[in-house]
């Protein structure tokens, strides 16, 4: 028989480790944001998690932008009455005009006590939602940290913002004993009356030469003398007036701060040089950054840190040594006459990581994750500033030739046994197309698509694309790649690529047709096609459970009523009845939080979507009666079974769907009976004893004994 067809499947099962579509979906989300800033999703939906935590619009303030504020901050007029009010609130609306320094000031007004973490909120952020989202998060099992500070800047829809909503969002910070500050610009209308008691009005800024003078003496190492000197000399004072007239903001001052100390040698200031990258300070000052780092093993961090951005500090330094033995070797040596390749030495002791961090402008913080074996802390390695990722990545590819050697290494990491490491790479690459399209894809992304060889580059492929189908740019040339895919039937790795970008990539972009090419794809016998589509289909539900569950399974069910489409519908169905898991964080009796619930997650729609319980009980009838995926069938259940031993809630769930899917016939009941058998049998290395004998007491109850 043809190994690749669906009959084949039976006997060739996929690992059970290749089947966690939610830990799939979670590690592309949270590599879209460590790299790109945020979540790359169509219109502007947040996706919520079945009884567990919404994607948190939100990052840890970086030092980049405490550190100044801390040190070198000038407070503005009036400033003891403006501290006074958060002592005395939760929430605090920061109104100003245009360039009076609202930020530092916000950021200021929460660093006090000193160790208290702050966040700052994206500026989309849904402030209807935001509490209920802190509620969640105050449920979860690894929950804010209680007092923590949080910064909204002029968020987007200040406009539609109403007073109930502010009570509200006060409301769920005094529950966490949190504060947040949010500021608007004098120009930003209120609501109604009930936000106009949020509101503090800030004091006006001090002097640009006062902040300049603050931070320029910080920046020196508070040596406020040397400061004094540089900004007495005339042609400084003059420049920093001319820089100052007119509206400007008060960052203006503390950016020139930066400058002056940078071009300072000794005494004596390049004022030329400050002029000039005044001019161009944005470009300039990352160029010198990039530029002043001592050697190709340390720019070969960077590169690998902008890569694999939070993931742990080990992966990134792997990377790192695999990137440099690219650019920086293997050197020639000699064992008599002959050359023989050798390794170029580097004193290994030569920096320690404390200063690494420091030249890379990173820092290493703990994090809990799921690991290999189950929940782990490791060592994260982070940019402190978000947006380093995009600009290192940006500045290596456009300023350096060495596009060959970059892509060749991120192929390499696609290939890590690592999942992580794997999807983020899959995003850099992505990263990359968005300046040269057709290069990335024709180099790396094509040849990855259509490799028979390694299944996971479907995947990887689909993470790339995922970028440039967020950019309206971009998209029509990601569905011209998918489109030529799709139709070609001698490379069936290229098709069911196809049906992993659909779900991936285009999916966020229009769900109704996704699923028209992949209802196409259907109709050919081929696992690797049928693969794709079963985790397309599982990209979809984890993108919107709410709004695409019901249209994806809708889809799956009427395969099994279609000739060409049955087979890879019962084969899609048993994928994601194994792959798609949802924790749930249920309170106690005594209102105490318990730990996270696995559940099925067909089994907890079956539960709470009651429209789609008997398509779902049509299924497990369906898969159980055609006899055609046997060992997968018995596999799928017994995964089941396996959750609902750790949970009695989950358990009484599966026992009620068991009993659905017996009653329809004296054969499905008694091959239910020897699954539940084999549960508890003792030659069974996993046992699920607990279900097992709950689901025979379920049966016997409803048909007496058998």
């Amino acid at each position: 028989m043809d190994r690749t067809r669906l009959e084949a499947q039976d006997r060739d099962l996929m690992p059970p480790d290749e089947l966690d579509g939610r830990q799939r979906h979670e590690r592309l989300r949270q590599a879209s944001r460590m790299l790109i800033g945020g979540d790359m999703v169509g219109g502007d939906k947040l996706v919520m998690t079945l009884g567990g935590r919404e994607p948190a619009p939100l990052q840890r303030l970086g030092t980049q932008l405490s550190d100044p504020v801390r040190y070198a901050f000038v407070p503005p007029e009036q400033w003891d009455r403006t501290r006074g009010v958060l002592n005395e609130r939760r929430l605090v609306v920061l109104r100003a005009d245009p360039h009076q320094g609202k930020t530092a000031a916000a950021i200021r007004l929460l660093q006090s006590p000193s160790d208290r973490r702050i966040y700052n909120l994206d500026r989309n952020v849904d402030l209807r939602s935001f509490a209920s989202w802190l509620e969640q998060d105050a449920r979860s099992d690894q929950p804010l940290p209680r007092g923590a500070g949080f910064v909204l800047c002029e968020p987007v829809g200040w406009d539609d913002v109403r007073g109930w909503m502010l009570q509200q969002l006060d409301a769920a910070l005094e529950r966490i004993d949190a504060r947040l500050v949010l500021t608007i610009s004098t120009e930003a209308a209120l609501g109604d009356e009930d936000v106009r008691e949020y509101v503090v009005p800030l004091g006006r800024a001090q002097p640009h030469t006062a902040i300049l003078a603050s931070h320029l003496t910080w920046r020196l190492g508070n040596d406020d003398e040397l400061c004094k000197r540089l900004l007495a000399g005339d042609s400084l004072s003059t420049y920093v007036r001319e820089l100052f007239a007119g509206s400007v903001s008060c960052k203006e001052a503390a950016v020139l701060a930066v400058v002056i100390s940078q071009e300072l040698s000794g005494t004596v200031l390049d004022l030329d040089r400050v002029r000039r990258r005044m001019a161009e300070r944005h470009t300039e000052d990352f160029d010198i950054w990039f530029g002043g780092l001592p050697d190709v093993a340390t720019r070969c961090l960077a590169i690998a840190l902008a890569v694999l951005n939070g993931l742990s500090y080990e992966s990134v330094v792997r990377a790192a040594d695999l990137l440099a033995a690219r650019l920086d070797g293997p050197a020639a040596g000699f064992a008599g006459d002959d050359p023989v390749p050798l390794r170029p030495w580097r004193n290994p002791f030569g920096r320690n990581r404390r200063e690494l961090l420091r030249l890379l402008r990173a820092h290493i913080r703990p994090m809990n994750v799921r690991g290999d074996w189950g929940p782990v802390t490791i060592e994260s390695m982070e940019y402190a500033a978000d947006d380093y990722p995009g600009l290192v990545l940006n500045h290596v590819w456009r300023e350096f030739q060495i596009h060959r050697e970059l892509l060749d290494w991120l192929r390499d990491l696609t290939s890590d046994v690592n999942e992580e490491v794997h999807t983020w790479a899959g995003t850099a690459l992505g990263m990359l197309s968005r300046y040269a399209f057709d290069f990335v894809n024709t180099q790396v992304l094509h040849r990855m698509a259509v490799d028979p060889n390694q299944w996971r580059n479907g995947e990887v492929v689909a993470y790339a694309l995922r970028v440039p189908a967020a950019d309206s740019r971009l998209r029509p040339l990601v569905e011209a790649v998918v489109n030529a895919l799709f139709a070609d039937r001698n490379q069936p790795m290229g098709q069911a690529t196809a049906a992993r970008v659909h779900g991936v990539s285009l999916g966020p972009q229009g769900v109704p047709q996704a699923l028209a090419a992949l209802d196409r794809l259907a109709a050919i016998d081929h696992r690797d096609i049928a693969k794709g589509i079963s985790d397309g289909l599982a990209d979809l539900i984890m993108q919107d459970e709410h709004g695409n569950a019901p249209l994806v399974l809708e889809r799956v069910f009427s395969w099994t009523n279609d000739r060409r489409r049955s087979l890879v519908g019962q084969f899609v169905f048993l994928r994601l009845a194994q792959s798609l898991t949802t924790d749930v964080t249920p309170a106690g009796p005594d209102g105490a939080v318990r730990g996270p619930v696995t559940w099925p997650t067909l089994l907890i729609l079956a539960d709470q979507r009651r429209e789609l319980r008997p398509g779902l009980v049509g299924m497990w009838l369906h898969v159980l009666r055609s006899g055609t995926f046997s060992r997968q069938v018995e596999r799928t259940i017994a995964a089941w079974a396996a959750l609902a031993e750790a949970d009695e809630g989950v358990r009484t769930s599966l026992c009620r769907l068991i009993r659905d899917t017996a009653a329809h016939g004296e054969r499905i009941r008694k091959m239910i009976q020897r699954h539940a058998a084999s549960w508890r049998a003792v030659d069974n290395l996993r046992p699920t004893p607990l279900t097992a004998y709950a689901v025979e007491a379920e049966l016997i109850s409803r048909n007496g004994a058998p």
